[in-house]
């Protein structure tokens, strides 16, 4: 007899409703939350910025004039790549029924302005909290929805990046390649199996589903290279 499918139990952050009762004294159903509180626009904000900032001195080449210019790229390829990735968590996590936040984390953004200085990338920026009942399968579904869609957006940038295609402006293949590097990038980051990172948690769900995943997110950012 197979044995039913274990569930998770995801607390943090905790949350409550306030109940109120009806004139025939029976419970009303809870108000659903608003799609963003407050303080998740506010982690928002201060991610986006931090990490706005950090790809801007990445991509720097010396030039004090271009950097209006790398702060635009930049600018246009963490709220495409970085918004939409714990967008599409959130998203998932909902549809399951739970209650999904992103918070900043800090730390991690202090490395990232740090590394960045020398020219390198680092992306921890924080996490999509998540409180609720999930299966193993929705909870591997929900962190491969963020790499995901990483990779959707670089396919889709690929034409515009990898050639250049007559009739089209100079700087949309900038973009392009700037969006397709910095999603390829988070992809391949974020699928490093390590707690807390969500390779970790698709890796538990389903390997085969992983390797192929992880080697997409591979070959990709192997061609922003070209």
């Amino acid at each position: 007899m197979r044995r039913p499918e274990k569930e998770y139990e995801i607390v943090e952050p905790k949350y409550s409703f306030s109940y109120t009762l009806t004139p025939y004294g029976v419970a009303a159903s809870p108000p659903r939350p608003s799609f963003f509180s407050a303080v998740e626009l506010r982690h928002l904000a201060i991610a986006v910025a931090a990490l706005t900032v950090a790809f801007t001195l990445v991509l720097y080449n010396g030039d004090t004039a271009s950097i209006p210019y790398f702060l635009g790229l930049a600018a246009l390829s963490v709220f495409a790549g970085f918004l939409i990735h714990e967008m599409a968590h959130k998203f998932l996590a909902r549809k399951y029924g739970c209650w999904a936040e992103f918070r900043a984390d800090y730390r991690g953004l202090a490395i990232a302005l740090l590394l960045s200085i020398f020219g390198f990338l680092f992306a921890a920026p924080g996490a999509v909290y998540i409180s609720g009942h999930v299966t193993r399968e929705q909870n591997g579904r929900i962190s491969l929805a963020g790499p995901g869609s990483n990779l959707a957006i670089a396919a889709l940038c690929l034409p515009f990046a990898m050639f250049s295609i007559e009739g089209i402006p100079t700087f949309v293949g900038d973009i392009a390649h700037s969006l397709y590097f910095f999603s390829t990038f988070l992809a391949i980051f974020n699928m490093i199996p390590v707690y807390p990172l969500d390779g970790s948690k698709v890796w538990a769900w389903n390997k085969p589903i992983y390797i192929a995943s992880m080697a997409a997110a591979v070959l990709m950012f192997v061609l922003a290279w070209f």
